[in-house]
């Protein structure tokens, strides 16, 4: 798939893409009537904006890696609709067919034989066969984690349920029991709860930057003010040219990757089978909630 003339004949269309966009709909809606009540009236154009956004983004990656998790979970919030894979393809012949009059029209220089079966190729083997399998089969708590993964740098991603929320002032604690019966803390605003919708008994993932954990020996003595202290056995280091990846597991279970200026493995003797101890403010913790998918 030549995802550079994808992205040319695209570009080249940059003024005209809300035009293009609304063409698209109409004639959608012209030769497939029943798509209509799938698009509240008051809002069907920025929400086919927002998809046709979505699937040139998909088609200018050719990466299966990167393409699939994304293609999986948008054909999984169409489930509602009962599509099925030849809707996707009415979709491909008409939004290729606007897109092409669009080219001839305005940037005629990009859209020859190549860029045509190039712009076929994104859909026939990445965009339909992906979001197929979204449309076919409900995405299971797994798979939706490792999309959640794959679209965010964080590694550290643990999923807890609430136990207490405590305002007070400008920041709420929330305090999240993770597997194993490990508790963290979590410090945000209190809008933050509400956008959230935090509840006693909710779940959420607790999100961590790996350069925002601190790592210390695990007999090192000494008390530290930070609300999170985890001790574990390093299971894995990583040295890189600067820096190094150290992973932390717990007894529970749950682990920890920290990132660390390279000597400190020497300095702090963090090596495979040594117990250490990851710590991190409550406040450098994000939450996040999963978001309905039906």
């Amino acid at each position: 798939m030549n995802t550079e003339l994808i992205g040319q004949s695209w570009d080249k269309l940059a003024d005209k893409q809300p035009a293009l966009v609304q063409t698209f709909q109409e004639r959608l809606f012209e030769q497939h009537p029943n798509y209509k009540s799938l698009f509240p009236e008051a809002s069907s154009l920025r929400l086919m904006e927002k998809m046709v956004k979505t699937l040139i983004l998909a088609a200018r990656v050719d990466d299966p890696e990167l393409v699939h998790p994304r293609m999986v979970r948008l054909g999984d919030k169409h489930r509602r609709f009962n599509l099925t894979q030849e809707d996707l393809f009415n979709f491909k012949r008409v939004f290729l067919e606007v897109l092409g009059e669009y080219c001839r029209q305005h940037c005629p220089e990009t859209w020859n034989d190549d860029c045509v079966q190039a712009w076929n190729e994104a859909f026939d083997d990445h965009i339909i066969p992906y979001m197929t399998q979204g449309l076919e089969q409900k995405m299971t708590r797994p798979e939706k984690m490792r999309i959640i993964n794959l679209q965010t740098s964080v590694v550290n991603q643990l999923l807890g349920t609430v136990t207490s929320i405590k305002e007070e002032g400008l920041f709420a604690e929330v305090v999240l029991k993770l597997k194993g019966g490990d508790h963290l803390a979590a410090l945000i605003t209190p809008k933050g709860v509400s956008n959230l919708g935090l509840t006693e008994g909710s779940q959420a993932y607790a999100i961590i930057k790996a350069p925002q954990i601190m790592l210390m020996h695990a007999d090192t003595g000494l008390k530290v003010s930070a609300r999170n202290c985890f001790c574990g056995r390093v299971t894995k280091t990583e040295s890189g040219e600067v820096n190094a990846k150290v992973t932390l597991r717990l007894k529970s279970g749950n682990e920890f990757q920290a990132l660390v200026i390279r000597h400190m493995l020497t300095e702090l003797d963090l090596k495979k089978g040594e117990r250490a101890c990851c710590v991190f403010r409550a406040i450098d913790v994000i939450l996040a909630i999963e978001t309905k998918f039906d």
